[in-house]
């Protein structure tokens, strides 16, 4: 039997002559590498990767920095103490943007389109501001102080103003916690101390009103501001009781004189007398203030009104004052 062999040459695809050149996959292919190229897609990889030149940008952090990235106008005082300084105005509504809350109740309670604020702190703590200061009609101040307890209060200070009456009512103010109601001592420059039985906060038996002693016939004032409820005369003598608005009151009694041109519903202010003493060499009257409808001791409420002392805020501002005559130094 014959065997015949042949020569073995697998099993081929016949191939198609119009595929030779694939030539709009490369087309495609060429298309895709332009879009990714454009779009920007390599660059962002590369500076992904960790390669020299990559690392970012450091900002130095000093209280330049701080204030110029919070919208302020940085200016050195001296080798301690620096400031900042915002202007806002109707144009410029950034108020929101100021970068503490208090610098954002100042700029709230501006009455004119203008208003400058400052906040003045040591060079070494830029966060923790000494002063404040801000100027529209008037130019108001305010005192960051640390109490006993080691909390901070905003102090308001008295300053110049172009009105006499401005002035006097920032002297009236001056030491007491801002924000907050500011009372007024009853008796100025008549007061006299309580003697024979008596202390600051009145007799045992008054448990609903504290008693001041002054010189006869001295006049006597509305510890704040408000409006006259009712007006008389009572078994100790004449009497007024008067509103101050957020749910205080104060009823004044036992004058031997009172003001003949007030009337129940009458406005009254801090520098206009309700009534005089008694026109004795010496003589006491009542005092009872209610807050939120409960007796409150004349003492508590007034040094709850001025935390610090007199002496307190004079070596704290003596403080300040020395830090501001300290030579700036030459580069």
């Amino acid at each position: 039997m014959a065997v015949e062999f042949r020569e073995y040459k697998g099993k081929r695809k016949p191939i198609n002559p119009q595929h030779k050149f694939p030539l709009l996959r490369l087309l495609l292919v060429a298309l895709a590498a332009v879009a990714v190229y454009f779009s920007g897609l390599p660059s962002k990889i590369a500076d992904a990767l960790p390669l020299p030149g990559n690392e970012p940008e450091k900002i130095e952090d000093t209280w330049e920095t701080h204030c110029s990235m919070a919208g302020g106008s940085p200016r050195i005082l001296s080798d301690s103490l620096v400031q900042c300084t915002w202007n806002v105005n109707e144009v410029n509504q950034d108020s929101l943007l100021l970068p503490d809350p208090f610098l954002r109740y100042l700029a709230s309670l501006r009455k004119t389109s203008y208003m400058e604020i400052s906040w003045m702190a040591h060079v070494r703590d830029f966060s923790d501001p000494l002063m404040v200061f801000s100027r529209d009609e008037y130019r108001n101040e305010y005192l960051h102080m640390r109490r006993p307890d080691s909390s901070f209060v905003w102090i308001r200070r008295a300053v110049e103003s172009a009105s006499d009456a401005a002035a006097s009512f920032s002297a009236r103010d001056d030491g007491c916690r801002f924000p907050g109601i500011c009372p007024h001592v009853p008796l100025e420059w008549s007061a006299l101390p309580i003697t024979d039985g008596f202390d600051f906060e009145g007799q045992e038996s008054l448990i609903a009103a504290d008693v001041f002693r002054g010189l006869g016939e001295a006049p006597v004032y509305a510890i704040l501001p408000g409006h006259i409820l009712d007006i008389g005369k009572d078994s100790l003598g004449y009497f007024a009781e008067i509103s101050h608005g957020n749910n205080i009151s104060s009823r004044t009694s036992g004058m031997g004189m009172r003001n003949e041109s007030l009337s129940v519903g009458d406005s009254v202010q801090v520098d206009v007398p309700i009534g005089k003493l008694a026109p004795l060499d010496s003589s006491v009257f009542y005092l009872s203030v209610r807050e939120n409808g409960r007796f409150v001791r004349w003492k508590n409420f007034y040094e709850d009104a001025y935390p610090v002392s007199r002496k307190e805020i004079d070596a704290f501002l003596d403080n300040v004052a020395r830090l501001l005559d300290s030579r700036m130094s030459l580069p």
